[in-house]
């Protein structure tokens, strides 16, 4: 979508909880998609809806690290180009959509999905090893009715 054709719509922030995954290493992530801006295309679908949209989002990611996998913080730092993780397999224990509502009459809802994990031989200023991870979204909008009263 270009930017001449996009329109920003405005929004209130509906739910924006984190999504919680076990990892097989004992850590817990939180994670969850917060929504920036929101872009639609000012032409509409018969149904209503636009007929393309753009959304802003940032990955906010949290490890809870119990405390036998922590160590003291690494010298070097963490290099993506050299450093080589280890592939750490998970399990949803919640997940939470993240809603929106905007100005402009539509829900908008962003599900993370957690698709990888790895883990670093490099620790955190606290300690904690250091992990990557691959978060993706699954979006969805739903018309609100603004006729029901």
């Amino acid at each position: 979508m270009s930017s001449i054709e996009a329109q920003e719509v405005d929004f209130v922030v509906l739910n924006e909880d984190y999504s919680r995954f076990l990892l097989h290493d004992g850590s817990t992530l939180k994670a969850k998609i917060v929504l920036k801006k929101i872009f639609f295309a000012p032409i509409k679908t018969p149904e209503g809806y636009p007929t393309s949209t753009a959304f802003d989002t940032v990955n906010v990611v949290v490890a809870l690290v119990p405390h036998n996998l922590k160590r003291p913080p690494s010298k070097e730092p963490y290099n993506p180009q050299t450093d080589k993780g280890t592939e750490i397999k998970f399990e949803e224990q919640e997940v939470k959509t993240q809603q929106y509502m905007t100005t402009n009459g539509f829900r908008v809802s962003l599900k993370p999905v957690l698709t990888k994990v790895f883990r670093y031989e490099k620790y955190t200023p606290l300690g904690e090893p250091m992990y990557n991870v691959v978060l993706q979204m699954i979006s969805n909008i739903d018309k609100i009715d603004t006729t029901a009263a």
